[in-house]
């Protein structure tokens, strides 16, 4: 059969959920085509030779915009199968299941999608919903079907622009952190991939001119002995290469031993959520850290010459202005304002189907509905100068972004109208320094902005319809 795999997001990286997925198709004797609508000027014309299509949605953004995909290939083209498949795959399956998509595929999926691709010259499809959470077998994904590596963001340091490649050294996350959609799905399991897999993946990467690999794990030290000997032996293969990892702030803290060793590995910076600058939000969210523990990640990386750049959750609905002026604080106390991208200051928290936050007491109250367009619960927050704030912190971030806009300038902009909502005077701009970073903003928990909105509406179908 003749598959098409689509991805609409997958945060600035040449899509690994395509990679992956396409190897194990091509292995069981498929033929595959893959189009990613984020750096892709796509024409569906292809449809016309296609006998199923399957949707990577491992994100919130992903899943918007697939459905809206989606929804026209099944008006242009009724009678072809589609599938999602990915993390936010299960989410809104009342809208989605039996009317834009046949199946829904959750956690590890592979198994589940190569069945029912398998099974549709047999039967045609019907609904069907499976998350597999078992261990699996990968192929070392075909990248040789994607965009190169200069679509892509880019390493940004030291006045150059370097090629970056991202792998996945392992699936789900041992944490349940309450607002975070993985808990939803693997609840506290992790799954490696296997250091022969990845190792292979990051050689093709280089292969295709890579000088910076990103490990998109949710957490690099969910299995820190695995994870080290992942990166030690890709380090022994390609001794020029650098890296940057994800890594919850209680882990850089308590393997306090590992930093040194992994600065000589080449790892030059980690990304680390640190959400909040309110105690009290860090234990709602059940983050496993305080705010003197941030402070205390950060002095470790610093000894250890690896850059930190903290990912943040500012808004949520007890959120007072005067905390996001605490923010900034914070930022200018530990001289990480050079370390931030914008939209990180203007993330509203996203409640989708299943999270555990949902359920949580001092959460419950706030929530209106859950809109089945957004894909999340709605809800207000209790100080209207704080709605006000938000929404002027958002639409900055979402216009910087479209327009590639300077974010020293950004955060300039963002810092005096904090100070002006807040009443808090935050001085002038902490300058930014030469901290490197992708030239992707974070977009994971953020809503699609309005230049990934218009890039998918704009999709010709040739002449399909």
């Amino acid at each position: 059969m003749r598959i098409l795999l689509v991805s609409t997001y997958e945060l600035g990286h040449q899509p690994i959920h395509l990679a992956s997925p396409a190897a194990a198709l091509t292995r069981d004797g498929h033929e595959v085509v893959c189009i990613d609508l984020s750096v892709e000027d796509a024409d569906f014309s292809v449809l016309d030779e296609i006998d199923a299509i399957a949707f990577s949605v491992p994100m919130h953004t992903a899943m918007r915009l697939a459905i809206t995909t989606a929804s026209r290939i099944r008006e242009a083209r009724p009678e072809i199968p589609v599938a999602f498949y990915g993390l936010y795959a299960d989410v809104g399956r009342e809208r989605t299941l039996g009317t834009v998509t046949d199946a829904i595929f959750c956690g590890e999926y592979e198994p589940s999608l190569r069945s029912w691709v398998s099974s549709l010259d047999v039967r045609g499809p019907s609904p069907l919903v499976q998350i597999h959470l078992g261990k699996s077998d990968f192929e070392v994904p075909k990248r040789d079907l994607l965009p190169g590596l200069g679509e892509y963001a880019r390493l940004e340091y030291e006045g150059q622009a370097r090629l970056v490649g991202a792998v996945e050294a392992s699936h789900g996350c041992r944490h349940r952190c309450r607002h975070c959609p993985i808990p939803a799905v693997y609840d506290g399991r992790l799954r490696v991939l296997g250091e022969e897999l990845v190792v292979a993946d990051i050689a093709q990467l280089v292969a295709e001119g890579a000088e910076h690999i990103t490990f998109a794990d949710a957490d690099f030290l969910n299995a820190p002995a695995y994870s080290m000997s992942v990166l030690r032996r890709s380090h022994q293969a390609f001794p020029d290469l650098t890296y940057d990892v994800t890594v919850k702030v209680e882990h850089i803290v308590n393997h306090h031993d590992l930093w040194e060793e992994m600065a000589s590995l080449n790892v030059l910076f980690v990304i680390s959520a640190f959400e909040s600058v309110d105690d009290r939000t860090l234990e709602i969210l059940d983050k496993g850290h305080t705010v003197r523990d941030m402070t205390e990640a950060v002095g470790v990386l610093r000894e250890s010459g690896i850059y930190l750049r903290p990912t943040w959750l500012p808004f949520l609905p007890w959120t007072k202005p005067s905390e996001i002026a605490g923010l900034f604080q914070f930022l200018d106390t530990n001289d990480l304002a050079g370390a931030i991208d914008p939209v990180q200051l203007a993330i509203r928290v996203l409640i989708p189907e299943g999270s555990l936050l949902a359920d949580h007491p001092e959460m419950k109250p706030h929530l209106s509905h859950f809109d089945p367009e957004a894909l999340t619960w709605v809800w207000e927050f209790e100080d209207p100068e704080s709605a006000r704030l938000h929404k002027e912190l958002d639409r900055i971030a979402a216009e910087a972004s479209d327009c590639k806009e300077d974010a020293g300038d950004t955060l300039t902009t963002m810092r005096s109208i904090i100070s002006d909502i807040s009443g808090v005077d935050l001085g002038v701009q902490t300058p930014v320094g030469m901290v490197p970073r992708l030239s992707e903003s974070w977009f994971c928990c953020a809503e699609p902005t309005a230049g990934q909105a218009t890039a998918v509406s704009g999709i010709s179908f040739g002449g399909t319809i």
